[in-house]
This record gives C-alpha cells, structure tokens and sequence, in this order.
C-alpha cells in the first residue's frame, strides 16, 4: 500500500517554521512521513533554512516536494533556494497561486483567468493532486531528472474550468435540471413503518354481541352441515324426519345477521383521522376489545423519507417528481376508515351466498337413467312362474320407491316431478309386461328365486344411491362449505377494521409528518429556483452540464433537510419549511464562498467527493476524464504562472515533462484510450495531465545562509 502524503506548510510561521518542523517530528499520531508535500513562500525560504536542515536531517522521510509560493523582488529575478532543500527534494515554484491559460510555446501569449475562484485557485488543485501518493512519487521522480531540480507547474484536470466564471453558469444549469420535471420516475417508497401488520387476530368480549353472533353462526352452520350428511343416508329417506333445508335457512340467516352486525359497526366506527369517544363508544357495544394503539415510529418515518429522497436524488430524479412522489405518499398514508371495508364484507359473504341458504334450490328430481334399471327389475320379475302379476307388482313397488325420494326432498313438490314418475312406471310396467308375454315358461326352480332377489336388491341399492347422489349435488348447491369460509372471511375483515382503528392515530401522525417534510422539500426547490435568474444575468437554456455541481447541489439538498428530517416529529409545515428555506439559503452562501476559497472542484464542506463508476460512468463522464489524462501538453493549460515569469521558464526541452493520472477502477473502459506512462490512482474524481517546465538556468540556486539576497550570495 502506498504511503500517505503528508502535507506541511510553512506559510505564514515566520520565524516559527522550526518549531512546526519540531511539532511534526514529535506527534506520534503520525506514523509515516516518508512523503511529505512541502508547501512554503518564496519570500521565507532563507528564514527556514534551519527547518528545512533539521527536517531533512531526521531521517524520518526520504521523499520530500516542495512547492515555493510567490515572486522574487531580485532584479533579475532569482530564487536562493536552502542548499539542504535543493539536495534532498524537489522543488515546484509557483510564482502566482492563480495562474494563466498558456500555450507551450516561447511567443505564444498568456490568457488572464478569471479569479472569482480564488485567489489560490490554481495552488488548492495542484495541492489536492499532489497529495495523491502515486502522484507524488512520480512527479518527483520526473523533477529529479530536471536540471537544478526546480520546475513550474501547469495542470489539466477532468471538470476544472475557469473557475468563478463558470460556476454561476454551472450552477444555474444544474438548479435548472434538478427542477425540470423529465420523463424520470420517482423511486418507490420504502415500505411504511406504519404498514398494518401480517397477523392481528380480532379479539372479542366474551358474551358480547358480536362474540354471541358468530357463534351462533358457527352453531348454525355446523348444524346444517350436521343434517344434511344425515340426509343423505338411507334412514332419512324411511324416517322422513330430517329439517335440513329449515337448518339451512338458519345458517343463511346467522351468516347474513352476523354480516349486517359488522357492516352497522364498520360504519358506526368509521374515522379517516384519530377515533373519537364516539368511535370507541360503538366499538366497545359491539364487544370489539381495542387493540393497543400503535406508536408513532418516528425513527422509521425518518429513515424512510431520507431513504425516499436520498435514492431520488441518486437517480437525478427532478425535485418536482419527489415531492409529487411524497404528496401521494401523505394520501396512502391518511387512515382509510373502517366503512372503507364494507365492500370487503360483501366480497366475503354475498348476498348470493345468503339467498342460497336461506332459500335452497329444489332436490334435483330423480335421474333419467332410473327407468331403464325400473324395466330392467321388473322384467327380471316377470320370469318367475307368477309371470304378468310379479312384474306389474315390482313395477308398482318401483314406482312407490322413487315417489318415495320425492316426498323426502327437502320442500317436496310432486307437481315438479310428474313426468319423471309416470315415465318411472311406465318403463317398468313395460319392462314386466313384454318380458311376460314373450316368455311364457317360466325359469326353473333355482333360477326364477334367484333373480327374484336380485330384482329387489338391484331395485333397492339403485334407489338408495340415486338418493345420495342428489342430496350430495342439492348440498353442493347450497354452498354449506362456502358459509364455513365466509365466517372466517368476515372475521378477517373485522381484524382489518380493528387494525385500522388501532393505527389511525400513528398513520396521522405519519402521514403530517410527510406532509411537513413535504412543505421543507418544496421551500428547499423554491430557494433553488432563486438561482436559476439571478440578478447578474439571466441563464437561457440548460447550458453545459457540470456533473460535479449537480452532485454537490444533490448533496446540498440532503443537507438542508437533514435537520427538518431529525424534528419531523413537530413543529408545523410552515415552520418547516421556513427553516428549511434558511438552510439552504445558508448552504448556498456557504458554497459559494468555498468556491472563492477553493475553487470549483473541491468539494463544500455539506457535500461528499463526487465519485464515478466505470460500469454505471455515461460516456460523457468517461470522455471528460480521458481527454484530461490525455491531453497535449504543447496545448493550452493552466500554468501557475503570470505573464512576466514566462521568460524565466525553459520552454526549449522537448518532450515536455508530463505526469498523466487516472481512476484506477476506469482503467479498462479507458486504458485502450490513453498514451503510455499512465499514473492509475485509486481516487475515483481525479483525472488530468500535470506539466512540468524547468525554470532557465540561473534562476533558483543554492543558499546556505540564512535571509541572504542574491547580489550579497554571488559577491561570496
């Protein structure tokens, strides 16, 4: 793993650099100094020589650039470089920490750059470079093969631009995007802490009325169900005493009381905000025990939201969208009250299901296939020596069978069935004579008895199961086994009802505490608006896009609603959202003087690095970081310089000496682009070319003195 640069700098300690030397090689909090970044004034060098000696001499590093801030009075000008400095370490003079746009070229002319970014603009990015240890190394190790070991600095780096100049214009683009409702969908909302839970039973008062109803309901259902298995069997059809179709309209009738007694309480107790006395008044009737409230989750709610905006934010989802998103959310949120649920009753016991079992559909009448099995009895009858007369007897005795399980129908009419009993008759009466007249010997002694009995026991089992069968099909029809469930149905609901009751005063609460981060949200875009026309001028048009300022401005936007976010729980929306205005109205300021401080690229002190991801990277950011880590250094660049120190350079040596640098995690989707010699550092923001011209022979030399001027140097 590569050492961490440590930066000093010296700047500004007067006659105490010694000291800040001492301190540094003292603080056991650091444990590796084997890279350290200098950073020190011209005007000061001859004062710290001794620092530099007792730093270079404590063998604590070996790996030492210095990067030497300002301009020499010296006419002409020259540089008296510490003697132990110039042996030990390299040396990146930067006469002014702002800089020109220069070309690489002896004639070629220096272009002003707008300061409104600092006036260290330039100094604060190369510093923030050089702190990369990959970097570091190499860059001195290129200053090292310079003669004099002293070089001047120009730099090209992926979305440094001019600087102030080109801020508002960035920024007003991106307050523009991060407003204009695209086409992007607003993420889903994390699951409410509110959300009613997967099992809460329905508890019921013992021996109240609603608790006595659904037993009875169960009793009569039980019963119905108990009789018409009964029914079915053979001594129902010789008894005749089995009432199951008066059981089935008392199960219909428990079934649909037990549904009108929730539907009169769903409405009695209906509430799309808190319950009131009169609520629980009618609840408490119907012998409903309440369950406990539940409790507003505040620290849920929070996470939920910030999860919501954050995740919005990621996808550069347009504020609008978010709030949209967060005003449906509040409606979701906002108790639907228990008649809400009525339907739900209906669903789960129709009316079709009551008139059913209060009112049963007829027995289906006897088969059709039945007076085939009467002809056939009665002819095997006729065989016996009776003939004619033991035929028509079994067709009679047939006859009286299947008359017999019409009587026993439940709600028997014989009106309906008429014509399946004469037809019954007639086939056997039939069946008896034919076989009569055409056999008129009749069947010997073992033989005639035989199929006597079978005759009677095919009529009697044939019987018997069409019975059965038809009170199985009139059961079906009923819906007895449907009347179970929709018991169980209703109860469900009425468990969703009294979920519903017990959540309504946290999902209220939930629901006002969106409605307040709502209302910041919206001041948080209003301010953000303000940007968009601003007094100095009036942005046309979404202008170049500057992925760097959307991301801080996202970032800006988390920071304004994070203390709206930690007071959800009070206050009202229009406090929230004033306070929320005057947070970000702060955050701009503060942005913006962080940008006269340190330039553009570094990020504010609210806002996180912008990172990019080689997968999810769009081909713009890609480009971006490729054309600065290969760009041409005879082209223009960002020379820490100003126009009268461009004579003092050495602009003759060819090839210039260049330090190229990139995300590591990028280098497969970049690394077929790029020249040879690249610098991959594991810093996923910074990409860029960094120049280094040797300065004219002459120009810094070696002082052992202390504060010696050069004329006094070369008189010695």
């Amino acid at each position: 793993m590569s050492p961490r640069v440590i930066r000093l700098d010296l700047r500004g300690s007067g006659d105490g650099a010694t000291d800040e030397v001492a301190a540094l090689l003292s603080d056991d909090s650091q444990h590796d100094l084997t890279s350290l970044l200098v950073v020190d004034e011209v005007a000061a060098l001859g004062r710290h020589r001794l620092a530099y000696e007792t730093l270079l001499a404590s063998r604590y590093t070996d790996e030492v650039l210095c990067v030497v801030v300002g301009r020499t009075d010296a006419d002409p000008p020259r540089i008296a470089l510490p003697g132990s400095l110039t042996q030990a370490a390299g040396v990146l003079w930067v006469p002014d920490p702002c800089g020109i746009d220069w070309r690489l070229a002896a004639a070629a002319p220096a272009i002003r750059r707008d300061r409104g970014g600092g006036p260290e603009a330039g100094l604060t990015c190369l510093l923030d470079v050089l702190t990369l240890s990959d970097v570091f190394r190499e860059t001195l190790r290129l200053i090292e093969r310079i003669p004099g070991l002293v070089a001047n600095p120009g730099i090209r780096l992926a979305w440094i631009s001019d600087g102030r100049g080109d801020f508002l214009p960035a920024l007003r683009a991106a307050c523009m995007r991060i407003l204009t409702s695209g086409t992007g969908r607003a993420p889903d909302f994390p699951a409410s802490p509110a959300a009613p839970p997967a099992d809460r039973p329905l508890r019921l008062r013992k021996g109240g009325p609603l608790a006595s109803q659904v037993s009875q309901a169960r009793a009569a259902v039980d019963e119905a169900a108990a009789l018409g298995d009964e029914l079915g069997e053979a001594m129902a059809l010789i008894s005749g005493t089995v009432p199951a179709d008066t059981a089935m309209a008392a199960a219909g009738q428990s079934l649909g009381l037990l549904r009108d007694k929730l539907e009169e309480l769903l409405i009695a107790a209906h509430a799309t905000a808190r319950l009131e006395a009169g609520h629980e008044e009618a609840i408490d009737r119907a012998g409903v025990i309440l369950p406990q409230p539940d409790e507003f989750d505040a620290a849920g709610t929070r996470d939920s939201i910030s999860a919501y905006v954050g995740s919005g934010l990621d996808a550069c989802i347009p504020l609008p969208r978010l709030i949209d998103g967060l005003d449906r959310h509040q409606g979701k949120l906002m108790p639907r009250g228990s008649r809400a649920l009525v339907p739900a009753l209906r669903e789960a016991c129709p009316d079709a299901l009551v008139r059913r079992l209060c009112n049963p559909e007829p027995m289906p009448g006897p088969q059709p296939w039945l007076p085939a099995v009467g002809a056939l009895t009665a002819a095997m009858t006729a065989l016996s020596p009776f003939g004619l007369a033991s035929g028509v007897l079994m067709a009679l005795l047939w006859t009286l069978l299947i008359t017999l399980t019409v009587l026993r129908e439940p709600g028997a009419q014989l009106i309906g069935h008429t014509g399946a009993l004469c037809l019954n008759s007639a086939a056997a009466g039939a069946g008896g004579a034919v076989t009569a007249l055409l056999v008129t010997d009749p069947l010997p002694q073992p033989v005639w008895p035989l199929l006597l009995v079978a005759a009677m026991a095919i009529a009697g089992w044939t019987v018997r199961e069409s019975w059965r069968t038809r009170t199985m099909s009139w059961l079906a029809a009923c819906d007895l086994d449907q009347a179970e469930k929709a018991i169980d149905e209703l109860l469900s609901v009425a468990a969703a009802a009294a979920a519903e009751w017990a959540q309504a005063g946290a999902r209220v609460e939930t629901a006002d505490a969106v409605a307040r981060m709502n209302a910041a949200l919206a001041h948080v875009a209003a301010v953000i608006g303000d940007h968009v026309d601003q007094p100095g001028g009036h942005l046309n048009g979404p202008g170049h896009r500057d992925r760097r300022a959307e991301h801080f401005l996202a970032d800006l936007v988390r920071a304004a609603m994070a203390p709206r976010l930690r007071a959800l729980e009070a206050g009202s929306t229009a406090d929230h959202g004033a306070q929320a205005s005057q947070k970000t109205v702060e955050l701009f300021a503060e942005w913006e003087e962080h940008v006269t401080e340190h330039g553009t690229h570094d990020p504010p002190p609210f806002a996180t690095e912008w990172v990019i991801e080689a997968a999810t990277g769009s081909d713009e950011d890609l480009t971006e970081l490729t054309e600065a880590a290969s760009h041409d250094p005879h082209t223009s660049m960002w020379q820490l310089c100003l126009a009268q120190d461009l004579s003092l350079l050495d602009v003759g040596s060819e090839p210039p000496v260049v330090v190229r640098f990139a995300p590591q995690h990028c280098r497969t989707a970049m690394e077929g682009s790029l020249p040879a010699g690249i610098t991959w550092v594991p810093s996923a923001r910074h990409a860029g070319t960094l120049r280094l011209v040797p300065v004219r022979p002459g120009v810094a030399y070696q002082s052992w003195a202390d504060e010696l001027e050069p004329e006094q140097e070369r008189r010695r």
